[in-house]
Order: structure tokens, then sequence, then C-alpha cells
């Protein structure tokens, strides 16, 4: 019994690493501007495709694969606040970005849809049939990737936000913009730098989940739902929040899944959601705006 309540610990923080890279960028993107950019999901979807192609295309060299997906995240965040946020803020609107970026979504799934079809793609890494055991308990060398590769990233971006310069003047932007730009700091480019970050992120997310879900022009809208409960189970806006309720989220979707039943992760998530609003409704970390990212 014991081995099989470890074994489930594994699975469930392989999974929760994997939620908590797609929810960051949701964060990062709220804690300063907040903001919601719904063509996330697209992001991560394109990265998984990114990452499969490119893995393909040099014979299975998984790794270019994940820098294309990370690059390519890079470059649409870039392009999407240059090309809708930019203009759209100028206007004093927040919600026309909002309704924006469901449109960007929108023509991005479609465009995907016409190019790659609606057949669903396997994508096997060298490292998706590479089984390591430690007695009882077992996990792919694809799933010890995941964990350390989400585990880095979140390391870094921890340690960038906290301890830099470019960090410390981005939640300086995140408190209070107008200051901000009266002491030296350039609001602009450091909203830029946080949406390439963010979506950087979703990149990446992108090329770890390709080999754990089908691909489709859909993946990533099946994991952005969670990816939002999550953020607002942690508290809009605050990573350490976000951290602890992915891993959390994903230890519960690994007991239910062996304990339950399948079929009954969504509402044992969406009930913790609906709890978590009922109880705490600013999250497991109340999100403070002079600490905000």
């Amino acid at each position: 019994m014991s081995s099989i309540v470890l074994q489930q610990a594994i699975n469930g923080i392989v999974v929760g690493s994997l939620y908590v890279l797609v929810a960051l960028g949701l964060t990062l993107i709220y804690g300063v501007l907040v903001q919601i950019n719904f063509a996330h999901a697209d992001i991560v979807t394109l990265g998984a495709f990114a990452a499969y192609g490119v893995t393909h295309l040099l014979s299975g060299n998984y790794l270019a694969g994940i820098a294309a997906a990370l690059g390519l995240g890079a470059a649409l965040g870039w392009l999407i606040n240059a090309g809708i946020f930019v203009p759209l803020r100028e206007r004093g609107s927040e919600l026309l970005p909002l309704i924006a970026t469901i449109g960007v979504s929108i023509m991005l799934q479609n465009a995907m849809l016409a190019l790659l079809g609606p057949i669903p793609y396997a994508f096997d890494t060298p490292y998706s049939n590479q089984v390591i055991r430690l007695g009882t308990l077992f996990l792919t060398v694809q799933n010890v990737l995941i964990i350390l590769v989400s585990g880095v990233s979140i390391a870094l971006l921890y340690g960038f936000m906290k301890f830099t310069f470019l960090g410390k003047a981005l939640r300086a932007v995140s408190q209070d913009r107008e200051t901000a730009g009266l002491m030296g700091i350039n609001p602009g480019h450091l909203i830029m730098l946080t949406f390439v970050i963010a979506s950087a992120l979703a990149g990446l997310s992108g090329a770890m989940l390709g080999p754990v879900l089908v691909l489709t022009p859909f993946a990533g809208t099946s994991v952005i739902v969670k990816a939002f409960a999550i953020v607002i189970i942690g508290g809009f806006g605050n990573v350490e929040g976000t951290i602890l309720a992915g891993l959390l989220v994903g230890l519960i979707e690994s007991y239910t899944t062996q304990f339950l039943d399948p079929g009954l992760i969504d509402i044992v998530v969406f009930a913790l959601l609906l709890l978590t609003l009922a109880v705490r409704p600013t999250g497991l970390i109340a999100e403070r705006r002079e600490e905000n990212v």
C-alpha cells in the first residue's frame, strides 16, 4: 500500500510540474497587467507541435525540440504584445485586449486545424520508453526530464524575479506603473519582457506536455482550464501560490485516479476550486499588490 502511495505521489509531482509551467505564464501576465491572455493555450499547443516537428526532423533530438518550443513561445509573446496589447492598451480599455486575445486564440486554432488536420499525433521521445526502477517504484526518463526542466525553470524564474535588477523593476511596474516610470523604469519594455517570459514558459510547457498528451490543434485548451483553476486556487498574480496549487492539483489528480475513479478527476479539482472560493476567496496565498509576482 505504501509503495502505491509513493508511486502516485511521483506521478502527481510530474503532472503538477506540467500544470505549474502552464499556469506561471498566466500568473505573470495577470500580476503585471491585471490582464488575461486567452491565446496562452494555443501557444502551449504550438510549442508542442514545434517540439514534435523539430524532434522528428532531427532524428529524435528532443532537446533541440524543447529549445525550438521555447524560442517559438517567446516570439509569439513578443508578437501578441506588440500587435495587440500595446495598441489597445493605448486606447485606455482593459476589455479590448481580452476580447482580442479570444479572437487570436480562435484564429490560431483554426490555422492549426487547416495546416495539421484533426487527426491526433502521437509524440514519442527517445526518453518515453526508458524506465528507471527504484525497488517497487518506477518512472520514465521522460518524467524525470519533466521534473528537472520544470524545477529549473521555476527556480530560474523565482531567482530572476527576486534577485535581479530587471526582476525588481518588473515587480515595481506591477505595483505602480506610473511611479515606476517616474523613477526611470520603462514600463513598456518591462511589459514586453513579461509577455516574452510568460509565452516562452507556455512554449516550454507545450514541449513537456506533448509526449504526455495526444497532440491535436486543441491540446492546450484541455490543460488551460485547469491552469486557470490553479491560478485562482493559488491566488491570482501570486507565483508562490501558483506553484503550491499546481503541485496540489497534480497530487489530487493522481490519488483520485488510483483510489477513486479517473472520471472524477475534473469533479474533484473543480470542487476544490469552489471550496477555495467559498472558504478563502483570496486563494491559498492572498494576493498583495506590493508583493505581486
